[in-house]
């Protein structure tokens, strides 16, 4: 267990931001659905609205208790005071998803250096704080990576980690406990970056491109002919975003995950941030990255 440091305190501008942002938070409304017809019953369900009406954000059940974002801003004020952490809450930020089913807060952490060739190829990440009233979305804590060279549209990769728990009454309590997982999350962000570095170093044939690409849409490469044509236009999609990145930072592992998060950025997302972050192109983004991973590993 990380030992506590002394609260700090909050500089104007951090106090004056603060303000701001919680005059932006949706206030989430649980409300029982019924029919209003005599003989129809519903089961015990529920919709999450927002204060201002509008369609449910979600259907849940009587356990789900939606998050009250002034908490969870007060426990992430609270949590980055006494962690130590050189974060600064003038520059936090709130944003909506998916008509504000999904909400996250993030921090900016650092900036890091590549090693490639590429010169000024700079990571800059962010701690993001997340959670949801669609009844799917969990609280969780995590990092968030942008890659800053490319002039049309970043790659961007965020990781879930182990720090996360059902919208429940009985973990709205824990809010609190999120100093010493800022603190673990900081320096796993360290270990991915540590991680890309290497990658970089690792050289990959055409034959191991063509093997990471269908081991991540699924299939064998002896299995490529037999896909659908869909199927065989994502992998050609993908093999030629890879190509461009490895023509900038060389025929290597961390070039071909650049060329994922590439297809997955621009083609598949369209450069929409939403799309990247929650849906196709946010599960393809991870599943390469694990496999980059498990092959330095």
């Amino acid at each position: 267990m990380t030992t506590l440091t002394n609260e700090r305190q909050l500089t104007f501008e951090e106090q004056m931001n603060l303000t701001n942002v919680r005059e932006q938070l949706l206030q989430p409304k649980k409300l029982r659905l019924n029919t209003g017809l005599e003989g129809f019953d519903v089961p015990d369900t529920y919709g999450i609205f927002k204060h201002t009406g509008g369609n449910a954000l979600g259907v849940v059940g009587s356990v789900f208790e939606p998050t009250n974002l002034h908490n969870f801003l007060d426990a992430i004020e609270y949590s980055v005071k006494n962690s130590g952490a050189n974060l600064d809450l003038s520059k936090l930020t709130y944003k909506e998803y998916q008509e504000g089913a999904k909400v996250l807060f993030r921090i900016p952490l650092r900036e890091y250096f590549i090693e490639t060739p590429m010169k000024g190829d700079t990571l800059e990440t962010s701690l993001e704080f997340r959670t949801g009233f669609d009844g799917m979305t969990k609280i969780s804590l995590g990092f968030y990576s942008l890659r800053l060279w490319c002039s049309n549209g970043a790659k961007n990769w965020q990781k879930d980690v182990d720090v996360s728990m059902k919208n429940t009454a009985n973990n709205q309590h824990k809010l609190l406990a999120m100093t010493n997982e800022i603190i673990k999350v900081s320096k796993m962000t360290e270990l991915h970056v540590q991680m890309l570095n290497e990658a970089v170093k690792v050289k990959v044939t055409d034959a191991k491109v063509q093997e990471f690409i269908c081991n991540l849409l699924g299939f064998k490469p002896a299995e490529l002919n037999e896909r659908s044509t869909r199927t065989r236009n994502i992998f050609d999609a993908i093999n030629a975003s890879a190509a461009i990145e490895m023509s900038n930072t060389g025929k290597n592992l961390f070039s071909l995950l650049q060329g994922v998060t590439r297809y997955t950025t621009h083609d598949l997302a369209k450069g929409d941030e939403e799309a990247i972050l929650y849906n196709r192109a946010s599960v393809i983004n991870r599943d390469a990255h694990q496999l980059v991973f498990a092959e330095l590993n």
